[in-house]
């Protein structure tokens, strides 16, 4: 694994982890706070997803496999890596359900983070969550996420507009956390 965390490992995504992705986001309880889901996926955005991760240098993506049953059950990365800048932007997905609400995202979110400060060298990291996904929200505070702000009524899904809040992870929030 080239990441392993309490419970979850992260490995390279592979060509094979398209289909259960796929399957993922066709279910409606998986993207019911994303902004993705409003239609099905057509093999254009799969293909695209895969040009990403195979040909884009400023994204790395994982699969994330929940460590007792090395089962599948996710994706989480970093995109609109910025060397110049040094930041990026974190995004996570866990499909299985079965694993919703067992730590999985925010061990998986923690090793992210430590990798975006210990191996690329960023000093930021940064996210954005629909407001309404409390628990996303509780698992991001809890690792050092620092609310920025909100974009208003800025996802429509489900009905209603949804805000988005706006965190990020400084490196010295980061090493602080540790001490």
């Amino acid at each position: 694994m080239f990441l392993s965390g309490k419970k979850v490992d992260l490995r390279g995504f592979e060509k094979s982890d398209i289909g259960p992705y796929k399957q993922w986001l066709h279910d409606s309880e998986v993207t019911f706070f994303l902004e993705m889901g409003d239609r099905p996926q057509r093999d254009k955005e799969v293909d695209d997803l895969w040009q990403t991760v195979s040909q884009d240098d400023n994204s790395v993506l994982f699969a994330m496999v929940e460590k007792n049953e090395g089962k599948l059950i996710g994706i989480c990365g970093l995109v609109q890596i910025s060397a110049i800048h040094r930041r990026a932007q974190l995004n996570i997905l866990i499909g299985e359900k079965d694993f919703w609400g067992k730590g999985c995202g925010k061990d998986a979110c923690s090793l992210l983070v430590g990798y975006s400060f210990n191996k690329l060298n960023l000093n930021s990291v940064q996210l954005g969550v629909n407001s309404a996904n409390t628990r996303a929200v509780r698992a991001y505070e809890s690792i050092g996420f620092v609310f920025e702000g909100k974009r208003r009524a800025f996802i429509y899904r489900n009905g209603k507009y949804y805000d988005t809040s706006l965190y990020s992870i400084l490196r010295s929030e980061y090493v602080n956390s540790l001490d």
